[in-house]
């Protein structure tokens, strides 16, 4: 990345978001925290089960200008499912989990004459989180899934060439799972949380995003 930057070094004081409409692709990887319950009941916090996660970001916006850019996004993390988990996990139970999102987010950035082009945006979504669980020849997996009401993200582009910008981004999402379901074996289950709770997730990285 230094090389990167010290051979573009000449061309960065014009570089910056292109002005005119187009469209941005991105990749986003960093790493995540989680917060709050999977619902309500004693015991079932999100950070009981999860001790993190390392999502991959795929985004395509449409961009209409230099600042405002609209478009998807989607979300695939590895979770990282703790020893005990339930009661589950550990002793000879191996336990993996993920995390997916997708979404709509809105991004804005500044106008600066910098090479650094600071951004901020919002989001919305949906969210899926699973936990699948085996011993020997058994295999059950439990989900939950709901809105993510809203995402909070900062970060900044460093404009490396004229079209490629890589940079930092922390987001911070808040969202409410409402129905969960169940397997182990032949049999299934499915139901409305009755007694849902809100969680919320603080991710942290490195984007790459590259303008059309």
């Amino acid at each position: 990345m230094l090389l990167m930057l010290a051979a573009a070094r000449p061309s960065l004081a014009q570089a910056g978001p292109p002005d005119k409409p187009g469209v941005d692709v991105a990749v986003r990887v960093g790493y995540a925290v989680p917060f709050g319950d999977i619902d309500g009941d004693s015991g079932d916090s999100l950070s009981g089960t999860y001790s993190g996660a390392v999502p991959f970001v795929v985004e395509a916006g449409y961009r209409f200008d230099r600042h405002f850019t609209l478009g998807p996004y989607f979300q695939y993390a590895f979770a990282q499912v703790k020893d005990g988990a339930g009661g589950l996990c550990g002793n000879g139970v191996d336990c993996s989990g993920s995390i997916v999102r997708v979404g709509l987010e809105a991004l804005y950035h500044l106008d600066l004459a910098s090479a650094f082009v600071p951004w901020f945006g919002l989001g919305v979504g949906y969210e899926w989180m699973n936990v699948d669980v085996s011993s020997g020849n058994a295999h059950a997996s439990a989900s939950a899934h709901g809105w993510e009401f809203l995402t909070l993200q900062l970060g900044g582009d460093i404009y490396v060439a004229p079209q490629f910008a890589v940079g930092p981004f922390i987001s911070f999402s808040i969202a409410r799972y409402g129905s969960a379901s169940g397997s182990f074996g032949n049999t299934s289950t499915s139901s409305d949380i009755s007694n849902p709770a809100v969680h919320e997730w603080l991710q942290f990285g490195a984007r790459f995003s590259f303008s059309l």
